[in-house]
C-alpha cells in the first residue's frame, strides 16, 4: 500500500482503540494520553533496529525460545491490582497471540513457507469480482471455524489440567480469576490460536486454492 494510505489507517485504527478504551470506562483520559506518548517514544528509539529485529524473530534458532519467555514472563509480571479486573486476561491474551504468530512465522521461514512479493511495491489491489468475493468468504468462514475451534478445544483442555493440578472443582467459575489459572490458561489457548492462524490456516487456502 502507499505509505499515505497506511498512515491513514495506523491513525484510524489506533484512534478508535483509545476512544473505545475511554467508551468502555476501562481507561481515563491521562492513561490514553500516557500510552501514546510512551508508543511514540518506543516507536522512535527502536526503529533503526526493526530490520535486526524482524532477522532475529525470523532466522535465529533461540527466537521461539525467546518470544515464548519474554511473553510468558510479561503475562506473569501485569501490575497487581487490589481487586480483579478483566484487563490482566485482556493483556495475557492479546501477549499469547503474539507468542504464537511469532513461533508460526519463524516456522514458516524454517520451511520455506514464506515468500517475497513478486510484483513492485506497492501490490496493487485486485479487481473485486464475483469470484474475489467468494474465496474471500471462503477463507473467512475456515479461518473462524479454525480459530474457533482451536481456541474452544485448548481452552477446556487447559483448564481441566489446571484444574486438576490446583485441585478446584471445575463447577468453580470464580477460580478462573485466579492468577495461576487465568494466565497459563489463557496465555496457552491463544498461543495456540496465534500458532493455527499464522501456521496452519494459510497452508490450507494454499491446499484449497483458496490464494
Amino acid at each position: 500500500f502507499q505509505f499515505e494510505i497506511g498512515l491513514l489507517m495506523a491513525v484510524t485504527l489506533s484512534s478508535l482503540v483509545c476512544l473505545s478504551r475511554l467508551y468502555t470506562g476501562m481507561h481515563s483520559v491521562l492513561d490514553v494520553l500516557c500510552g501514546v506518548l510512551i508508543s511514540a517514544v518506543l516507536l522512535l528509539f527502536t526503529y533503526p533496529f526493526w530490520i535486526s529485529f524482524d532477522s532475529f524473530q525470523l532466522t535465529s534458532p533461540f527466537s521461539p525460545v525467546v518470544a515464548l519467555t519474554l511473553l510468558l514472563f510479561l503475562s506473569y509480571t501485569y501490575p497487581e491490582l487490589d481487586h480483579y479486573s478483566t484487563t490482566r486476561g485482556d493483556t495475557v491474551t492479546i501477549l499469547g497471540v503474539c507468542a504464537g504468530c511469532s513461533v508460526g512465522y519463524w516456522a514458516n521461514e524454517q520451511l520455506r513457507q514464506a515468500s517475497e512479493p513478486q510484483q513492485t511495491l506497492p501490490v496493487p489491489l485486485p479487481t473485486l469480482t464475483a469470484l474475489t468475493v467468494a474465496l474471500g468468504i471462503c477463507r473467512a468462514l475456515i479461518g473462524i471455524v479454525a480459530l474457533v475451534g482451536t481456541r474452544q478445544i485448548v481452552k477446556k483442555l487447559s483448564l481441566q489440567m489446571l484444574y486438576f493440578w490446583y485441585m478446584v472443582p471445575e463447577n468453580d467459575e470464580n477460580a478462573r480469576m485466579r492468577k495461576e489459572i487465568e494466565v497459563p490458561s489463557k496465555f496457552v489457548t491463544y498461543t495456540a490460536v496465534g500458532l493455527v492462524n499464522s501456521l496452519l490456516v494459510n497452508r490450507v487456502f494454499v491446499l484449497l486454492g483458496l490464494l
